[in-house]
Formats: C-alpha cells, sequence, structure tokens
C-alpha cells in the first residue's frame, strides 16, 4: 500500500508539473496607451479648437501622434502580438466653385502605422494602412452658361463627387522573438491634396484613440499565419 501511495503521490506531482508548465507556456501579457485628445466638430463644420485636430501638409505626410507600448513576452514558441489601434478620425472638405473657378477638388487621409522594436518587418497584413480617407470634387458649366442654361441649350450641369475609406479600427498580427520585451508604437499622419489652394480646404481630427497589445501563442497544430 505504500509503494502504491508513493506512485500516486509522483504521479500526481508530474501531472501537477506538466499541466502548470502548459499554463505558463500559453498564457499571455496585455498592455495598452492612449490619448485623451477628443475630435469635436464646430462652427461650419470645422475642427477649429478642437485638441485632436492635425495639421494637413498640402502634397506630403505630417506625422500629428504617437502611442508607445511596452510588452513582456514569455518563453516558449508561437509568441505572437496582436496589436488594435482604435481612433476615432474626422475628415474635413471644403469645395466650392465660382465664375473663375469651375471645378474644385480636395482628397484628406488619416494613415496609420505600426512598428515592433522599431521595424515595420514581419507585421501582417502591413506595417500603414490607411484609416480614413475622402476624395470630394464639385463641377459645373453653370456659371459660364447661365443666360443660355434658361433654354437648356447647352447642357447645364451641376457635379458633386464624393468618395471614402474607412477602418478606424484594425488588427495588426507580428510574430516575435520569445522571452523578451517588446516596443511596440503607433503612429498616425495625415496627407492630402487639394485642386485649388483658394477653392478647397482640408482638415482632420483623431482622437480620444487607444492601443491594445496582447501576447497570444500560435501552436503548431494550429497552422501557420495565412495572409
Amino acid at each position: 500500500m505504500k509503494a502504491w501511495t508513493f506512485i500516486t503521490a509522483v504521479m500526481v506531482l508530474a501531472l501537477s508539473l506538466t499541466a502548470s508548465s502548459a499554463l505558463a507556456q500559453s498564457s499571455g501579457n496585455f498592455s495598452a496607451s492612449g490619448t485623451g485628445a477628443a475630435c469635436a466638430i464646430g462652427a461650419g463644420g470645422s475642427f477649429a479648437g478642437s485638441p485632436g485636430v492635425c495639421d494637413v501638409t498640402i502634397g506630403s505626410t505630417t506625422q500629428c501622434g504617437v502611442l508607445d507600448v511596452n510588452i513582456s513576452t514569455s518563453n516558449g514558441s508561437g509568441n505572437t502580438l496582436l496589436i488594435r489601434p482604435s481612433l476615432v478620425t474626422g475628415l474635413f472638405t471644403d469645395t466650392k466653385i465660382s465664375t473663375s473657378i469651375p471645378s474644385a477638388s480636395a482628397d484628406v487621409g488619416i494613415q496609420v502605422c505600426v512598428t515592433v522594436d522599431n521595424s515595420g518587418v514581419g507585421i501582417k497584413p502591413a506595417s500603414c494602412i490607411i484609416y480614413d480617407q475622402r476624395f470630394q470634387q464639385i463641377s459645373s458649366n453653370l456659371f459660364g452658361n447661365i443666360t443660355e442654361c434658361a433654354t437648356a441649350d447647352p447642357e447645364c450641369n451641376f457635379d458633386l463627387i464624393l468618395s471614402t475609406l474607412g477602418a478606424r479600427s484594425f488588427d495588426f498580427v507580428v510574430p516575435v522573438a520569445n522571452g523578451k520585451p517588446h516596443h511596440v508604437q503607433v503612429t498616425w499622419s495625415t496627407f492630402g491634396t487639394v485642386s485649388n489652394a483658394t477653392a478647397s480646404h482640408i482638415a482632420a481630427c483623431v482622437g480620444p484613440g487607444i492601443v491594445t497589445v496582447e501576447q497570444v501563442k500560435v501552436f503548431n497544430n494550429s497552422g501557420s499565419l495565412s495572409f
């Protein structure tokens, strides 16, 4: 009876250690960072005075925000970071036409980029994506034919085009080295163009926002990450 008791105790101890080891290897970690700046639509639809307003430089990309997150990873294989930046975004476009300007367009957007340990390599599906973008164009031949329009000869027209892309929350996935801390950085930038600086105006706003980073495990029997 003593021998069986000893063997049983050893088996229970071994099972306990195995379960603890499996739990330790499969356990994750979580970290987050955020910005309290908030977008607000003001008079005339603009973001004037809004804490989250981002400068837009015509014809180039301008970085206007950064969030930093540090996260430690456990030992074992399959360590992967699930990175989720979620942002409130706002876009402003104003286009007008006149007797001297028959057509005007504006294009403005917000791009979000993620790096891990100062690199975008290995981040899926891409290190940078468009979170919000709008193209607006207005055109008309009305002013040049104001008298003839009464008889509809020639044909008078008024054309408005508006195209929009949006994400605002997105999952980035990146396999990382085991058993070490990692630095995750999220940046957002604005970009934009206008056809005529006197006829078109653009603006962008970001906030509030948060980035969450979770360490998860990808097991061999789950297959590889597919993109």
